[in-house]
């Protein structure tokens, strides 16, 4: 049985830092070189150093690191019917989010057989003796690039479609023994400028979570991260207190990057809930030493209770080089136990 969590628990947002290898094993399955054990045996590789790297940093809480997916949501795609890529909208020049393709509907969309994150989430509970988190895509989020055209007047009703499958995917983690369960929703879409409501994010967040019992659910609200960049207005006051509304037991935010701002509203946004806090930045190639981790935490616990508070890089690390990744869930840790012994007078 895993052991109980610490004081201030440490933990990731879902993705992490793919080994160079795969790339490399990207590219042959792409070209029909790999059949399907290979590709198996590939991706349960690239799980088990994720693993690895996470149990060595002594993180309390961890994933699969979302290895077996590419993109925040453009992986699911092929499990989608009902849908025509039309590729994307710019394919030369700097960087954006406009240069991933675009997927129209051509019909009512369907998920027939599950979107897999319950076969992600039964690989690592079954390889590791640590707690475990796995991260679901909100309808929102996993609409980032789906574009309206058949059968759906707007993006609100395409995302509406997606709750039924989304929902069914949770109650089976739950029934897989999942007991960690964070839901990602951004707070701008991502290629489409059809904005959303607080209460848009609730009403779904609610629905896809409706009868699940035993296991403590997170809202990650994300500013979004494409190859690193952001593409919303950072800040969460438009926000809340309407995204109480969700029955969340926690609230997954990103305070690093953002030189820990707003941080003085968490008594009022969040004055019942978890807060799992980013204190390390993804966006940033230095290094924070564990002093600076734990300057962050203390400036946290200013504003917030040590015993709901958990913490985490700002979001996921996929677009980290593996080793800086490394060195960062190292000061994570080591910062934690700084302010843990502060705390306690005891050592971990």
């Amino acid at each position: 049985m895993p052991a109980a969590l610490p004081l201030l628990p440490t933990t990731v947002v879902g993705s992490y830092a793919l080994p160079s290898w795969i790339y490399a094993a990207d590219d042959w399955m792409q070209r029909g070189l790999y059949g399907p054990i290979d590709t198996a045996e590939t991706f349960n590789d690239a799980v088990d150093r994720a693993i690895q790297d996470q149990e060595e940093a002594g993180i309390d809480i961890i994933s699969d690191g979302e290895m077996r997916r590419r993109g925040f949501v453009q992986g699911f795609a092929h499990k989608i019917s009902g849908l025509k890529n039309v590729g994307a909208p710019r394919k030369v020049g700097e960087s954006g989010i406009d240069q991933e393709p675009v997927y129209e509907t051509v019909g009512p969309v369907t998920v027939a057989n599950g979107i897999g994150i319950v076969e992600e989430f039964e690989y690592l509970r079954d390889h590791t003796r640590k707690p475990t988190k796995v991260a679901v895509p909100g309808a929102f989020a996993i609409t980032a690039w789906y574009k309206p055209v058949e059968h759906y007047k707007d993006r609100t009703e395409l995302a509406w479609a997606f709750v039924p499958a989304l929902k069914d995917e949770i109650r089976r983690l739950a029934a897989a023994g999942a007991k960690f369960i964070q839901i990602d929703e951004p707070i701008i879409p991502g290629y489409g400028a059809d904005h959303h409501t607080p209460g848009d994010l609730t009403g779904m967040f609610n629905e896809c979570i409706a009868g699940v019992s035993g296991v403590k659910f997170a809202m990650h609200v994300c500013f979004g991260t494409h190859k690193k960049i952001a593409y919303a207005k950072r800040t969460y006051a438009p926000f809340f207190p309407e995204m109480l509304d969700a029955k969340a037991d926690q609230f997954v935010l990103e305070f690093a990057n953002r030189e820990m701002s707003e941080i003085e509203r968490l008594k009022d946004w969040l004055s019942d809930r978890d807060l799992v806090a980013g204190v390390v930045d993804v966006r940033n190639h230095y290094i924070e030493t564990p002093e600076d981790v734990a300057e962050r935490i203390r400036a946290l616990l200013k504003h917030f209770p040590a015993e709901r508070l958990y913490l985490s890089p700002d979001c996921g690390m996929r677009r980290v080089i593996r080793y800086r990744a490394r060195e960062k869930l190292n000061s994570l840790v080591e910062g934690a136990r700084i302010v843990r012994r502060e705390l306690t007078g005891k050592a971990d």
